[in-house]
């Protein structure tokens, strides 16, 4: 190593000389000589700096200075850190995904008010992945007709069946039907009661 150090520091000298050699110009030559010396300084402290940044890298690029155990530990916060993150991704879909269903149940005719509550089929890691159920609890209004549509009283077991009931299936059918030709899924999984005041 001491060697080639030498080597180094004669060779650009060497070459600073013959550099020097070969400018005609007095003025070419002042440059000249500041650009070389300072190769020269670089030459001859290039080992020392070398040395010093192999002593303090170690200590200062957490890389090479985390072992194992600081490794796990990073590795475990990560983990916990990602499965927080997908918790509260599941929770503002299961939200974005009430509410806009709830928007769309508003626009059918004869609705008063709804509220949608979605359950999400959780897999690994907490991930979703898919619809498990959608309940949607309808509070009758009046239809765009301007034919109200009343709450159901206490049903008594008849042959007859009440025209309001058959209101009530006919709304629940059609808030069916707009809810699974959008969302695409199983209709037992989609189910629809109605509030009664």
């Amino acid at each position: 190593m001491l060697t080639d150090w030498i080597k180094n520091i004669i060779f650009v000298v060497l070459f600073a000389s013959f550099l020097e050699l070969l400018l005609p110009s007095s003025n070419m030559r002042r440059f000249v000589r500041v650009i070389m010396g300072l190769f020269i300084m670089l030459a001859i402290l290039n080992p020392i700096i070398g040395t010093v940044q192999h002593l303090t890298s170690k200590d200062q690029v957490p890389a090479f200075a985390a072992n194992l155990r600081d490794l796990n530990v990073i590795e475990n916060e990560a983990n916990h850190v990602t499965k927080d993150h997908n918790a509260l991704s599941l929770e503002l879909y299961k939200k974005e995904l009430s509410q806009q269903i709830r928007i769309l149940v508003m626009a059918v005719d004869g609705v008063a008010d709804a509220n949608v509550v979605v359950e999400i089929k959780k897999g690994n890691a907490s991930t979703a992945i898919g619809i498990n159920s959608i309940i949607v609890y309808v509070k009758p209004g009046i239809s765009a007709k301007g034919e109200k549509i009343v709450s159901i009283a206490k049903v008594k077991i008849d042959k007859e069946v009440n025209k309001s009931e058959e209101t009530h299936n006919d709304l629940k059918q059609r808030i069916a039907d707009i809810i699974l030709e959008l969302y695409q899924i199983p209709k037992e999984k989609v189910d629809i009661k109605m509030l009664y005041s």
